[in-house]
């Protein structure tokens, strides 16, 4: 082996094309996993290379293969890449092995095989060979097969040489990120300038937290402590084998992992110190709060290690950390998507029942596609280990968070009693009293004498106010995956639960029993109809979330009038849910409607909020970018596209589009094939059809008041029809509470409801606010009044029946505001009622 890889070294690159290896351990066991991964049968079915070494015989093999071994693997698999890249066959098959060989070495790469010199220098001339391919070879994996070496050995003449032919076929291009990058490595070797040593150091928050922790114990702990990180910096691959967390249980014995690791995992995400960044030749400050690549392995293996303990801090801190490490960063991407991983990775390993409330947590905040995937892996792991299904599994792991009663914590501290109250989605209060007096704000004393007791009552503050979301959003998608419960698991998991309870006791559930279907809300301790009368039913009944599908018209309105009298706010549109209905023009169409065609929407408000909904879309630009928002229901075998139209109208500097234009709304099954609308369930059609309203009413221009301003644009006539035009189904359920509403307003002798807007008398105008964007027009002669809301704004409002209509509360603010117009102190707004 080794003479050949002299002599391919050596030889020209015309003969080096040709030089094939004698037969050996590394093209057999690459032979063997292309039969295993890539079979015949399967050849035309082209997967792009996603080939995982442990799902295969052959891969094990490597993966237990010793040091030695492992780099010559590696450099048989890049030889072999850049013989099918720049030979003259091309296929099906062929190309699998091309795509899949780089991914193999790179699996090899991140255990750091032994490499000597003759490994270093034949992956060079490979590299060399690869001319404008570079790109294809995993480069990161190289950069430290080079450092590691260096390390151990030195900085050899053959070595250098080895480096600087690599510079020079890097220099040459193409100049993306991870050519940089590697070439920035490969020239600090080059100049004896050896990255840091693997571990634990200042500069990330959660490593200065960890480091004064560790300060501050016992000196044969902290040493034992150190002797974990050393294992944890071992973390190189994806998931930690069965291995690798037994050594870290043996050397975490005896360790309080769980309150160290819950305390510094939690400030992930935090800045951390300055640090410059090099590309193309320019600096700049990289964010503070971006992690420390040098040390993102160590922390993966922390993260590993917290699976070790079942304690609910733990799974707070990993929930915490995953949100932060998904988070998107200007221009960079996720914060740091592989240690965001290995949190959702040692989430599906906890029993605990936090940690499961954590993994449903982050399905409404994380964003990225391929850590959506993940994280419903996570999930499905998480459930089939329990027996249960995904649904089963997040109502039964719900944390009470401390909460004895529903919505209610209270604890004795003294002379005082704490009550941690949750009163809405977002509304948290942590109240003091003495002998059932009310105190003002925090007691001296029990900051002094119970300063542990108060930090752990903020901390399930803060835990509350991140679950409940994520419970509101899974009621709600109770619509599209409908259950049932018997009475007993209802009360359980839901009406009675200290946490969700807060959520469903301001909801409408429908009880079906055998002598027929009934509609109850609970107040008062009882479950009572629209008239506030108690429901009378048997132990038999079934539970199910109620839509207004579920009753006639006039129950409905029934539902909405109690409620609004009753000053209920309900954590999302269910009573005052708009319902789409098909129309004869979809009944023609059959498999599409155009309903929400012809909008001119925002893009990156768009792609957010699919993401938010759980829609797929990515933004389209100049470059080849179609795409198109897609929802895939495999419950119900049903994929709904939303078309959209870029490639006109303005660019952001990045070449995105900044909008696009709606076309038809599309049915189809998994595989394709067109559904007829009137196939699809009702329930399932208007929620869907919601969806796309929301899309379309949440980002169209015409809620944009500055619009006007942006000179002459192409849809300005559809900013005009939009923003003053017919109302939408949201609108009219709007336009309808606003019947209901308006009377009880303190302007209400100001205030009258036209057909599409809310008319407002002020003394100097008289204004009218359109009743789907809030846009504004003064009479008398429809003149446009542009009014930026402030939607952080403590104006004085009603109590509105439902969370989440911003627009609804816009148009109530700008009501209030204008309605008293002789008080505005806005220079811009006082000069535009003036012309």
């Amino acid at each position: 082996m080794w003479k050949w890889l002299r002599e391919l070294v050596q030889a020209p690159a015309e003969k080096a094309e040709k030089t094939a290896p004698p037969p050996d351990v590394s093209s057999g066991l690459l032979d063997a996993l292309w039969q295993q991964a890539l079979p015949p049968e399967e050849a035309r079915e082209y997967n792009y290379g996603r080939v995982m070494l442990r799902d295969h015989a052959a891969g094990q093999e490597m993966l237990a293969l010793d040091g030695l071994s492992q780099a010559s693997l590696v450099v048989e698999a890049l030889r072999r890449q850049m013989d099918l890249t720049l030979g003259a066959k091309r296929g099906y098959h062929i190309n699998n092995q091309m795509a899949a060989l780089p991914k193999v070495a790179a699996q090899l790469l991140r255990r750091n095989p032994d490499f000597q010199e003759e490994h270093l220098v034949a992956l060079a001339e490979t590299a060399v060979r690869a001319r404008q391919r570079i790109g294809d070879l995993p480069l990161p994996g190289l950069l430290r097969a080079f450092e590691n070496h260096v390390r151990k050995q030195g900085l050899g003449a053959a070595v250098r040489g080895a480096l600087t032919s690599l510079v020079q076929a890097l220099e040459a291009a193409s100049p993306y990120k991870e050519v940089t990058q590697t070439l920035e490595g490969l020239r600090r070797l080059l100049r004896n300038e050896l990255p840091p040593e693997p571990g634990l150091r200042r500069g990330d928050a959660w490593a200065d937290d960890l480091l004064d922790a560790l300060g501050n114990l016992p000196s044969e702990e902290e040493a034992a402590w150190q002797d974990l990180l050393a294992h944890c910096a071992t973390a190189t691959a994806s998931k930690p084998s069965s291995k690798w967390l037994a050594r870290a249980k043996e050397l975490a014995s005896g360790l309080d992992l769980a309150t160290i690791l819950a305390s510094s995992l939690g400030r992930i995400g935090e800045p951390g110190i300055p640090r410059v960044h090099n590309f193309m030749g320019h600096q700049y400050e990289r964010d503070r709060t971006l992690l420390d690549d040098t040390q993102t392995d160590l922390l993966r293996g922390l993260v590993w290690c917290a699976g070790l303990v079942d304690h609910p801090a733990l799974a707070a801190a990993l929930g915490s950390a995953a949100e932060a490490c998904f988070r998107k960063i200007a221009n960079h991407g996720p914060r740091n998507a592989k240690v965001g991983n290995a949190c959702l990775e040692t989430l599906s390993r906890l029993d605990n029942p936090s940690a499961v409330a954590q993994l449903s947590r982050l399905r409404t905040r994380v964003r990225h596609p391929s850590s959506r995937r993940q994280l419903e892996t996570a999930l499905d792991k998480a459930a089939d280990r329990q027996g249960l299904t995904k649904g089963e599994l997040e109502e039964m792991s719900v944390p009470t968070q401390g909460l004895t009663e529903v919505g209610l914590r209270r604890e004795a501290l003294g002379d005082f009693t704490a009550e941690l109250q949750v009163t809405g989605t977002a509304a948290i209060e942590l109240v003091w009293l003495k002998q059932g007096k009310r105190q003002k704000s925090v007691p001296k004393t029990v900051k002094e004498s119970h300063a542990e007791e108060l930090k752990a009552l903020i901390a399930a503050a803060r835990e509350i106010q991140k679950l409940l979301p994520g419970q509101r959003d899974r009621l709600e998608r109770l619509y599209l995956f409908p259950r049932d419960w018997d009475l007993a698991t209802w009360r359980e998991h839901y009406l009675d639960h200290p946490l969700v309870g807060t959520l469903a006791r301001r909801l409408i559930w429908r009880l079906a029993q055998k002598e027929g279907n009934q509609a109850g809300f609970w107040r008062e301790g009882r479950i009572v109809d629209a008239e506030g009368q108690p429901l009378d039913f048997s132990e038999d009944v079934r539970v199910t979330l109620w839509h207004p599908l579920d009753s006639p018209a006039d129950e409905v309105l029934a539902w909405r009038t109690c409620l609004e009298a009753w000053e209920v706010v309900q954590p999302f549109k269910q009573a005052h849910r708009e319902i789409y209905l098909l129309t004869e023009a979809e009944q023609q169409t059959a498999t599409y409607s155009n309903r929400f065609a012809a909008h001119i929407l925002k893009q990156h408000q768009l792609a957010a909020l699919c993401k938010q909904r759980g829609w797929t879309y990515s933004l389209q630009g100049e470059f080849d970018s179609h795409d198109t928002p897609t929802l895939e229901i495999p419950e119900h075998g049903l994929r709904v596209e939303l078309w959209v139209e870029a490639g006109t109208g303005e660019i952001s500097e990045a070449g995105i589009y900044l909008h696009v234009a709606t076309d038809q709304v599309r049915f189809s099954g998994l595989a394709g094939a067109p559904r007829l609308l009137e196939q699809i369930p009702p329930l399932l059609f208007s929620e869907l059809m919601r969806d796309v309203d929301l899309f379309v009413g949440v980002c169209s221009v015409g809620n944009d008041p500055n619009w006007v301003d942006g000179g002459d644009r192409p849809g300005m006539g559809y900013w005009h029809n939009y923003s003053f035009g017919e109302l939408g189904e949201s609108a009219r359920t709007r336009r309808e509470l606003l019947g209901r509403l308006v009377p009880r307003l303190k302007i209400a002798d100001r205030c009258t409801l036209a057909e599409r807007f809310l008319v407002v008398r002020g003394d100097r105008r008289t204004y009218k606010i359109h009743l789907g964007s809030g846009n504004i027009l003064m009479e008398p002669n429809d003149q446009y009044l542009c009014i930026v809301a402030d939607r952080s704004s403590r104006a004085e409002q009603p109590v509105l029946p439902f969370e989440g209509d911003g627009t609804l509360a816009v148009i109530l603010s700008k009501a209030f505001l204008l309605a008293e117009d002789t008080k505005i102190a806005d220079p811009q707004i006082v000069g535009q009622l003036g012309r």
